[in-house]
């Protein structure tokens, strides 16, 4: 593990529209957000050296709505350049809603990996609502700041959180990171009939180890389609009754984003267990966090501790 760095600035760019709109909707994308109708904003979260010498570069995101899912498919409102770079990016933004300094942005949803000797900037650009907001992903920092002034740590945080493992199999050794891990196959569904989704997440803290957390995200997919999503993941001994709103622990249905918390023994330890049922044929992408939110020194506002994983899936209708 490296060593702690400096924690980086997010940099939104936001050109002007064509079209004369209301400043708190548009101009500024950190003004109190309207319910319905407002822009994605695409953020640069900072970068993480590698040990080859190659930089990860860690993208988020912020939906302005207080609810609204917005979309967008890949493409002329959607894209990454250099082009060599596109397509790893997400077309579905939910609103977020996190504690703390986490805030209503979802930080490290993807991330792309450029060599050694890269140059310039690598941007992404989303269009909403006739709108456009662009962000530069960098190495360098503009003007008189120093050049690892993006540079994030992967190191232990204060208490000794790290960013958990996840395993496509139990005897995988397993990755972490904002990058992610693709499960090496591409699944195949059928509209209407469930589907199993399996892995293992595992704490790697230099502390006592802890339970891991998991979400399900559908991360692409067509427009308007949706996932219904399962765990079949038990309750753990000593879960307590969940505050009002939040869902209850033990099997059951799940939303996008609700959490679910993988037991630490017995035969089901650190597996994950779940079902993914489609609505519309096409070719999807499930995202699967997992993280250690909850413990002193870990949380989205932290930029630490969570890892990706992701699911290709292919949908055939009946």
């Amino acid at each position: 593990m490296k060593s702690l760095t400096l924690m980086a600035v997010c940099v939104v760019v936001i050109p002007h529209s064509a079209n004369a709109q209301d400043w708190t909707q548009r101009e500024f994308p950190l003004a109190p957000p309207n319910a319905l109708g407002n822009i994605v904003a695409p953020y640069f979260d900072g970068f993480y050296p590698n040990e080859d010498g190659t930089y990860t570069l860690s993208f988020g995101f912020l939906n302005r709505n207080d609810s609204e899912l917005i979309e967008i498919e890949l493409g002329a409102n959607n894209f990454i350049e250099p082009a060599e770079f596109d397509g790893v990016q997400p077309t579905s933004f939910p609103t977020v809603r996190y504690s703390g300094f986490g805030g209503p942005r979802e930080r490290g949803a993807f991330a792309v990996v450029v060599p050694a000797d890269f140059e310039g900037d690598v941007w992404w650009t989303l269009r909403t609502n006739g709108y456009e907001t662009k962000v530069p992903g960098r190495l360098e920092s503009p003007g008189q700041i120093i050049r690892g002034a993006y540079e994030l740590s992967s190191g232990p945080m204060a208490a000794g959180s790290l960013r958990p493992t996840i395993h496509w199999s139990e005897d995988d050794p397993g990755t972490w990171g904002v990058e992610g891990s693709w499960m090496p196959e591409t699944l195949s569904a059928t509209v209407g009939e469930p589907i199993d989704l399996s892995f293992w997440a595992r704490d790697q803290g230099e502390r006592e180890l802890g339970t891991i957390n998991v979400s399900l995200w559908k991360f692409q997919g067509p427009i308007g389609a949706e996932i219904s999503f399962e765990s079949m993941v038990e309750a753990l001994p000593d879960a307590r009754p969940a505050r009002r709103g939040a869902r209850q622990p033990g099997p059951g249905p799940l939303l996008t984003r609700q959490t679910v918390k993988l037991p630490l023994e017995g035969p089901h330890a650190h597996h994950g267990r779940f079902t993914a049922t489609f609505d519309t044929p096409g070719e999807y992408v499930i995202r699967v966090k997992v993280d250690s939110f909850g413990l002193t020194d870990s949380s989205p506002g932290h930029q630490c501790c969570w890892s990706n994983g992701y699911i290709r899936v292919s949908v055939t209708g009946q």
